[in-house]
């Protein structure tokens, strides 16, 4: 556990040097560590769920049996795992080549999922199951092409400063709960967010442009436009029948 604590500290205070240590032998056990301790954490958040002061109009939530605990655990490396595919090749694309192209091809695929999710909040808007796995199947092949030409060693490199970034929103998370939580602060908050948000863009900025050698402006748009994707998985995944409601409340409200 030492060591692990040592490799996330590097991506609190530097992250280029924590670009460098994913290349080590352990570096993925110790991300896998940094990242297990988060995800307990935030299963542990959302079973109190602290800040549900925050917004008075958020579903309530009634109580749920270890079981039902048991699949929002086990939900938690699934998105994960998405979340890493979706974010390395997002980035192998905005890599290289002219700028304005690739943010604009970028910009057009993230749309697909948000389009198709905008169904879970204007079910007038809804395409049908069979159409949104027709649509869902077209939007994968690029993706699946553009994978096959991404090396192993930057799968698992950018994998592992993935796992690393646990340790910034794991620091963040026990803020909030030293800090938001005993005052019930709006605001404290949004400022708490807005300082995770800037930290991890700053740490992903010089720790991932270091991993697919290029610049900061590509490795920060392509961050945000993987985040996009990712942010909609849980609501598709909900209207295809895959996540339960109640797990979705956890995933979307907590």
């Amino acid at each position: 556990m030492k060591r692990a604590w040592e490799f996330g500290k590097l991506f609190l205070f530097s992250p280029s040097k924590a670009a460098d240590a994913c290349l080590k032998k352990d570096a993925l056990a110790d991300g896998l560590k940094v990242y297990a301790a988060l995800a307990v954490a935030e299963l542990v958040s959302s079973w109190f769920n602290p800040l549900s002061f925050l917004d008075p109009n958020a579903p309530v939530l009634p109580p749920h049996a270890f079981g039902f605990w048991l699949r929002v655990a086990m939900w938690e490396p699934v998105l994960f795992g998405l979340s890493v595919i979706v974010t390395v090749l997002v980035l192998e694309w905005m890599r290289d080549g002219w700028l304005p192209l690739k943010t604009a091809t970028a910009t057009l695929w993230s749309a697909v999922p948000v389009i198709l999710a905008l169904r879970y909040v204007a079910p007038a808007m809804a395409f049908g199951k069979g159409v949104t796995l027709l649509i869902l199947a077209a939007w994968i092949v690029p993706a699946a092409a553009l994978a096959r030409r991404v090396p192993a060693q930057l799968w698992r490199r950018g994998g592992v400063f993935l796992l690393g970034l646990s340790a910034i929103q794991l620091v963040t998370l026990g803020l909030e709960f030293v800090t938001v939580v005993p005052m019930r602060s709006l605001y404290g908050f949004y400022a708490l967010s807005f300082l995770t948000i800037g930290w991890l863009l700053v740490c992903v900025g010089a720790g991932l442009r270091r991993i697919f050698e290029t610049s900061t402006a590509r490795v920060v748009l392509g961050f945000l436009f993987a985040v996009l994707v990712v942010s909609v998985i849980p609501p598709l995944a909900y209207l295809l029948g895959l996540m339960p409601m109640e797990v979705l409340k956890v995933v979307l409200y907590v």
